[in-house]
């Protein structure tokens, strides 16, 4: 069912409101919407409400310019009036929208912040038992921003400088809305109609497993490094399949075809030799959308990076623990600069022999992201001044996909999720992990959140298993603060490495395994030897979220039809858990900071096991 919409128009901004009717057979939820589009001249709109999959209904607005003028839009606000009471202990979830700084976010109605938002979707629980929601599938001209004020969800998005020619129309991103009175089948859906908007039909497999050089050796490794922990890996477990070379091969930040000799003599090919000799995928790592001011592709081409309003070079300085780093950003509205990194990834692929992609530090690809570390900034000078950094962004992306082919497997990484979906086959779904416990139930909570999505708009990484204390290390080790110098009791570790068992198709170790312990190693072998899973859900989603430590302590997972429940009790007190749906009649008893994995014996289903045991 569609309906138009009547336009008022100022020179300033366009307001339109559709007093919404009820769809035959549904109960419509959504009073009335309002859209305000600030710009600079006027904006014609249009929109349209109808159903589609899964009961949701789709949302689509158009912008349009009549005049012959460009316009530029300053910003866009979608007010939706929701047909119920809300009281301040109503609950309401926020979605994880990035790798890291936004994971869920679980809060009561009346104690919302200034963090109280998300790209991605936000979730009402009504006091019947009901669930409001709205959420975007698309993500290409702008970022959406799900919030609710005083009652109405509200879904804005900053203009970005976007200009609209004379005679041009355009779309904005699709929402979707829905009520529903499960919050398990309503995200389950939700992921999958994001993949249907994005015409992801299948995902890439991946049941990668291997060593990694980041998280001990961090940017300082050599070659010797990396043959010692292969030959460790295996003895420990010869049925490993991947190696990925992490940051600090090149030159300078941007310079991807250049080479840090000191570190790596024989080049990053010798390795690639090394690690396809014995069957296994060759990985590497670089920062896809930042250089450094010291580069020579800056030196030789400054115009391929972003400057401020005053047309001054966008420089973070940032103090590491090797090295003074002065990050520039790619513009990657600038063909020059995508040829560039085109030319870089063909390198990579073609002569050095790379098979597996991690593209880091995605979210600086994006306005917002870069304004944060740059708080001078008020806007950026592109040599694209028309479109915005979402389609800037996606530029970089696009030329980054075709440059790899579809043989190869991409993993996004610090990235704000909406984006990048179409064009990674994995993505990191949770922050860093470190060798510090407290690490662990934050990336139980910023993994988990996002189970929708994994398996269907891309495979969820966890990232890399870490399992030791000072003892292990030697002089070699990373000197970050969180990488070396600290302690992990053998039942905390084994709470990363179950967790890692049910979650993420990608497991790496990334350790020093010529120091590492042999019980520790004895982890890692665990966790190769348990099958990726084909789906997991946190079932006790409501009852968490409410901090980033806050993380998921049942944990249901399946592979096939073996189905695997994980207890994990993060907490420092002994605690007893009620799992009769899963066929169990006395509690499950943990200690504090202690897990355990159950498979299940029974004849039900997974998705009967689900509906069982989530909570409310």
């Amino acid at each position: 069912m569609t309906k138009k919409i009547k336009k008022t128009v100022t020179t300033l901004s366009i307001v339109f409101l559709n007093v919404l009717m009820s769809f035959a057979g549904t109960t419509q939820q959504w009073k009335e919407i309002k859209v305000d589009v600030r710009a600079n001249g006027t904006v014609s709109t249009s929109n349209s409400l109808k159903e589609i999959e899964n009961g949701f209904q789709q949302l689509s607005i158009t912008l349009s310019n009549k005049g012959n003028k460009s316009i530029t839009i300053e910003r866009i606000s979608i007010n939706i009036l929701l047909d119920a009471h809300l009281s301040d202990n109503l609950d309401m979830v926020y979605g994880g929208s990035c790798m890291g700084r936004t994971p869920l976010l679980k809060q009561k109605i009346g104690s919302q912040t200034n963090r109280s938002s998300s790209n991605m979707y936000e979730m009402l629980r009504l006091s019947d038992g009901q669930y409001l929601f709205a959420g975007a599938t698309s993500w290409r001209i702008f970022m959406p921003n799900f919030t609710l004020k005083q009652g109405v969800f509200e879904v804005w998005s900053d203009g970005e400088g976007k200009q609209l020619k004379p005679g041009q129309t355009i779309q904005y991103e699709q929402i979707v809305l829905r009520r529903a009175n499960n919050w398990l089948e309503l995200l389950d859906q939700f992921g999958t109609a994001i993949a249907a908007e994005n015409k992801i039909t299948k995902l890439k497999p991946a049941d990668f497993k291997g060593w990694a050089t980041w998280d001990y050796y961090g940017r300082v490794f050599t070659p010797k490094d990396i043959y010692g922990n292969m030959d460790q890996l295996n003895q420990l477990a010869p049925q490993v399949n991947m190696i990925q070379i992490d940051g600090g091969w090149w030159t300078e930040r941007g310079d991807y075809k250049t080479l840090n000799s000191g570190l790596l003599p024989g080049g990053v090919k010798e390795i690639v030799s090394r690690i396809t000799s014995e069957g296994k995928t060759p990985g590497i790592h670089f920062d896809g959308f930042r250089g450094d001011e010291a580069s020579e592709i800056y030196k030789t081409h400054p115009e391929y990076f972003l400057h401020d309003q005053d047309g001054k070079l966008v420089v973070e300085e940032n103090q590491k623990a090797d090295k003074v780093m002065r990050y520039i950003y790619f513009d990657y509205s600038h063909p020059g600069a995508r040829a560039h990194i085109a030319d870089c990834i063909k390198n990579m692929k073609d002569n050095w022999g790379i098979r597996y992609f991690k593209v880091d530090f995605m979210r600086y690809g994006l306005e917002n992201d870069i304004k944060l570390k740059n708080k001078h900034v008020k806007s950026f000078k592109a040599y694209d001044p028309t479109i915005t950094g979402v389609e800037r962004f996606r530029l970089g992306m696009k030329t980054m996909r075709q440059a790899m082919g579809d043989d190869i497997y991409f993993l996004g990484c610090s990235a704000v999720f909406g984006p990048t979906i179409g064009f990674v086959d994995g993505m990191r779904t949770g922050g860093d992990i470190n060798p510090i416990y407290q690490a662990f139930p934050e990336r139980c909570l910023g993994n988990l959140s996002n189970f929708y999505l994994s398996g269907k708009v891309f495979n969820g990484d966890a990232d890399y298993l870490v399992f030791r204390e000072a003892i292990d290390e030697d002089s070699t080790v990373s000197q970050e603060d969180v990488k070396h110098g600290h302690s992990m009791t053998m039942n905390e570790a084994q709470m990363w490495a179950d967790f890692n068992k049910l979650y993420g198709t990608t497991r790496l170790q990334s350790d020093n395994l010529m120091t590492l312990r042999p019980e520790r190693k004895a982890l890692s072998k665990e966790v190769f030897e348990f099958p990726a899973m084909d789906e997991t859900v946190p079932l006790d989603f409501w009852e968490h979220g409410t901090s980033k430590q806050d993380g998921f302590e049942l944990i249901i997972a399946r592979k096939d039809k073996d189905i695997y429940l994980g207890v994990f009790n993060w907490s420092d007190k002994p605690k007893g858990y009620e799992l009769k749906a899963f066929g169990k009649t006395s509690p499950v008893l943990l200690e504090g900071r202690h897990s355990q994995i159950l498979k299940y014996e029974g004849k039900e289903s997974f998705d009967q096991l689900c509906k069982k045991l989530q909570s409310r």
